[in-house]
């Protein structure tokens, strides 16, 4: 999910998106709904799998899960992205980020690229992947933040370079780091060292 988003938004910007704040088109919102839908129905399968007394549709399997995990990557790019935009630069793209069959088309053919790279199994691009895959994840929750930090300081629409957008960057990815430590950490207060199933 979190390597989909960073390669679409990394696609969209060097489309000449990387600023648009433009929500995409009803159609495309709707596929974009159907993606995280379809990757929340394999993950609510996945869990009631891994209950072992409740009912489940179907065996997960990792590939499936990482299909789905990318689609909805996509799809939080489609979202996301305009309201990062929106939040930090001063300068108006009132373009969508996602207009049209062309910008979902080439999302999608770089997640299949993602997708059949990773199911190679070969060993080169084992480190690369676990770096991507570790710093997407901070990535994603840095931005999220920074719409919060923007917002809570009243100082949206403030950046006009990529050097301006830096600080509420690296607010946001502080603040991530601390979210994800304060998790780890009651996720430890809870199981301790327990191994889940």
């Amino acid at each position: 999910m979190y390597v989909g988003f960073l390669v679409t938004w990394g696609y969209l910007i060097l489309l000449g998106r990387g600023r648009a704040r433009g929500m995409p088109p009803p159609w495309l919102m709707f596929v974009l709904v159907a993606f995280v839908a379809i990757m929340g129905a394999d993950g609510v399968n996945a869990f009631l799998y891994d209950l072992r007394v409740v009912p489940h549709l179907y065996t997960p399997r990792l590939e499936l899960r990482l299909a789905t995990g990318l689609l909805c990557g996509i799809a939080f790019a489609g979202f996301l992205v305009p309201v990062v935009n929106y939040s930090l630069w001063r300068e108006i793209d009132p373009r969508p980020a996602m207009s049209g069959w062309k910008e979902l088309a080439g999302a999608l053919g770089l997640a299949a690229v993602l997708f059949v790279i990773n199911e190679s199994r070969i060993g080169l691009f084992f480190y690369p992947f676990a770096i991507v895959t570790s710093a997407s994840v901070i990535i994603l929750i840095a931005l999220i933040n920074l719409v919060f930090v923007l917002s809570l300081f009243r100082q949206e629409g403030s950046a006009v370079t990529w050097r301006d957008a830096l600080n509420p960057f690296a607010a946001g990815v502080v603040l991530a780091l601390l979210e994800l430590g304060a998790l780890s950490l009651l996720r430890y207060g809870v199981l301790g060292t327990t191994v889940l199933p």
